[in-house]
């Protein structure tokens, strides 16, 4: 096992799984201000405190902590979405639910950030993994617009354009949202469901 690390916050009591998820978590904030190309290893090490050998005792490289990233936020995703299509209601309500905690995982969520970084960066067998689960969350979304639709409150005559426009506008918001910025993120959360499900009204 790797020597133990020099930052206080590497205590003895912490498991492999909570450091792996600690390293995960410092990359959103290091993502905010730095551009992914330029990201090292290294660089994580630096903020977590801890050499960059420890580092790669709990990720093979950039490419697997940028994967680990992505399916942990992907996971969250999907327990929202899980939780959503539970609701009592009609679509645009499970909807709008759907929309409103996607947008506070994008915000507040530690791995949101990684939604910055491009698929391409991941390795062909990554990527397959990671989109196999979020083709589960597209078409989730889809049936929510169909059922829309059905019931007379949404009036589109693509569902399967309008999903994508709706999810991109999503994922857009990691690219502009600062938490030093004029909105917060509960104004986010209200606001821009609002102005997304508009679009799709009768």
């Amino acid at each position: 096992m790797a020597a133990a690390e020099s930052s206080p916050r590497w205590g003895y009591t912490l498991t492999t799984e909570e450091r792996r998820a600690e390293i995960m978590r410092s990359l959103s904030g290091i993502l905010r201000e730095r551009n992914i190309s330029s990201l090292t290893m290294k660089d994580v090490a630096d903020r977590l405190g801890m050499t960059k050998g420890n580092l790669y005792y709990y990720f093979k490289n950039k490419e697997d902590l940028l994967y680990q990233c992505h399916m942990n936020f992907m996971v969250d995703s999907l327990r929202v979405l899980d939780e959503c299509e539970a609701l009592e209601g009609p679509p645009s309500t499970r909807l709008r639910a759907l929309v409103k905690g996607l947008i506070l995982r994008v915000i507040a969520d530690p791995y949101g950030s990684v939604l910055i970084t491009v698929l391409e960066q991941l390795s062909p067998v990554h990527r397959k993994k990671y989109l196999a689960h979020r083709d589960r969350f597209t078409l989730a979304v889809r049936k929510l617009i169909d059922e829309g639709v059905t019931a007379g409150e949404f009036s589109v005559a693509d569902t399967k354009m309008a999903s994508f426009a709706l999810l991109g506008a999503i994922n857009s918001i990691s690219r502009w949202y600062h938490p030093a910025g004029e909105c917060s993120p509960d104004y986010i959360a209200e606001t821009f469901p609002e102005i997304l499900l508009r679009g799709l009204r009768a």
